[in-house]
């Protein structure tokens, strides 16, 4: 039989099956896992999903190493009901080997598509249907509402997945470096999808996720997988996710870890991000994807789709003798009352109480139970508002907390520009002063040219005087500004008693005496050159003085 011809009769065999409506309002993406869930997109909806990948391999054997680089992709197409699903997916890798032989390296580039697979998914059972037969007069969720141990107890129907059927049909180019030499152009692939969905009134909502893969059974190098997914939704807009993929073949086996979350943008857009590593070095591999998902929804209405053999009610031949002869003799008022009976239990719903006497009610005429019921109802009620208003309290909190901090940023963005401009201010002083510096020693090298060495001294000498006056005025000023200091230091401290220690007071303090012992260690700097300025021309006039007495002594030798 041919591959094409299994994947008809496979597709044939699902349709006859049973299943329930598979479309959500948010979109239900497979990513950022490598799994498929059990469910659908929906009829009519149309979806695209994928991602690029970023990676390095190493084999310690083969002494290779490998830069990856990995498109992912996913069509998907709610086609004609609700449960079926075609799928195009496939994924294009290009990668550089290097391979290192004594003392050279060789590069090798290759570059295909790893998987191209196009197939359809349904589904055959799903636990969450919500089920209400004829002769049930309450609603399915009556214990749950009025227990509280039926609403939290652990519920072992919880355990039984959604399972879905999956066959699709593989096709590989000739000469793909990335499969098996011997592997056909086309090959079947099986997969069996099992989902449990579990929401929580204290930790959110988990999927769990299980794949059974049976891939290319027709060759000669079968593959054998099991993936196991993990997602767990922390808000509305995040969740996380933990996944566990085994492979077996001939060719190729492995153990793959994926961890990664999503971010919901809207309920048709979403986007992803995983990394991916394995637990051998016959290759090591380590990955890093990115992607996203968008759905374009044009789905009109929720399908109800019955269970074989109810499609056009209960039919007359399927009924027995005993009850064809109670109909018989039924009167005309009975089958009236029959019919009203059962408009009133079609009308019950199955997920909430309606204030209007139920057939249950109706047959005790008890309305101490009704108005239990009500209070029951109001008091679940009032718990859920108390929650939306907390939610909201905590929006609000978080609002404030941000509006904070932003406005936090901004005053300490301030304060960073005007230590700049300050700090650029004390550079053009010290220019100035250095100029001033650089115009003394012009001045007192014209002066020991146009002037003898004791009038320069004495110059000198004012020199120091003034710089000592400015030494002076300087430190008086400081004085002012330290008094003024400490009165803003007292406001200060009077304020920080009613709140926390302002951080960049501190650090505007400490700024100011290092500025302070800058300029103090600048000042004796400059005293320290002139003094050393003064007894170098002491030193020379002495000198001088020296080498003239020399000379006179020689002329009057030689006289």
């Amino acid at each position: 039989m041919s591959p094409k011809s299994i994947l008809l009769l496979v597709t044939f065999l699902l349709c006859t099956l049973a299943a329930s409506s598979q479309y959500t309002e948010k979109i239900n993406s497979n990513r950022p896992g490598t799994s498929q869930g059990a469910f659908s997109v929906g009829n009519n909806v149309l979806q695209l999903e994928g991602g690029l990948g970023f990676g390095k391999e190493k084999h310690k054997i083969l002494d290779t190493k490998t830069n990856v680089f990995n498109f992912d992709y996913s069509v998907r197409y709610g086609l004609l009901i609700e449960q079926l699903e075609i799928r195009l997916n496939g994924r294009y890798r290009a990668d550089g080997v290097t391979q290192t032989v004594g003392a050279n390296e060789q590069k090798i580039n290759r570059s295909n598509f790893e998987i191209n697979t196009i197939g359809a998914k349904y589904l055959i059972y799903d636990p969450y249907k919500p089920k209400l037969k004829k002769k049930d007069t309450v609603p399915a969720n009556y214990d749950s509402l009025k227990s509280w141990k039926e609403r939290y107890r652990f519920k072992w129907k919880s355990l039984i997945p959604a399972v879905s059927g999956y066959a699709g049909v593989n096709f590989v180019a000739k000469d793909n470096p990335f499969t098996f030499p011997e592997d056909p152009s086309i090959s079947p692939i099986f997969v069996v999808a099992t989902q449990n969905n579990w929401s929580t009134s204290y930790g959110g909502d988990w999927a769990f996720v299980t794949n059974l893969i049976i891939d290319k059974i027709t060759t000669e190098n079968p593959a054998f997988g099991l993936i196991l997914t993990a997602t767990h939704t922390v808000n509305n807009k995040w969740a996380g996710f933990a996944e566990y993929q085994v492979q077996k073949s001939d060719f190729y086996s492995d153990n793959i870890m994926r961890l990664g979350g999503a971010y919901l943008y809207n309920q048709d857009v979403q986007f992803d991000a995983n990394i991916a590593f394995n637990f051998k070095d016959t290759p090591s591999i380590f990955t890093l994807s990115f992607g996203a998902s968008y759905r374009f929804d044009w789905h009109t209405k929720d399908e109800i789709i019955e269970q074989p053999g109810l499609e056009g009610g209960v039919k007359e031949g399927e009924e027995d003798e005993e009850g064809k002869e109670g109909k018989e003799g039924d009167s005309d008022d009975n089958r009236e009352d029959d019919s009203e009976e059962d408009s009133e239990i079609e009308g019950v719903e199955n997920d909430s109480l309606k204030l209007e006497k139920t057939p249950f009610i109706n047959d005790f005429e008890d309305d101490s139970f009704r108005e239990e019921l009500e209070r029951d109802l109001d008091e679940r009620r009032t718990e859920e508002r108390l929650e939306r208003e907390r939610i909201e309290n905590e929006k609000i909190q978080k609002k404030e907390d941000k509006k904070f901090k932003k406005e936090e940023a901004r005053r300490l963005k301030r304060e960073a520009k005007a230590a700049r401009e300050a700090e650029k201010e004390a550079i053009k002083a010290e220019k100035e002063k250095q100029k001033m510096i650089e115009d003394i020693d012009a001045e007192l090298d014209k002066m020991e040219q146009d002037q003898g060495v004791d009038d320069e001294l004495d110059d000198i000498e004012k020199q120091l005087q003034e710089l000592e006056k400015m030494e002076k005025e300087l430190e008086q000023e400081e004085k002012k500004d330290q008094k003024k200091d400490d009165k803003e230091e007292k406001a200060k401290e009077k304020e920080k008693k009613e709140e926390e220690v302002d951080v960049d007071a501190e650090y505007e303090k400490y700024q100011q005496e290092k500025e302070k012992a800058r300029k103090e260690e600048e000042k004796r700097r400059k005293k320290e050159e002139k003094r050393r300025e003064k007894e170098e021309k002491k030193r020379q006039k002495e000198e001088k003085k020296r080498k003239k007495n020399e000379e006179d002594n020689s002329d009057s030798d030689n006289g």
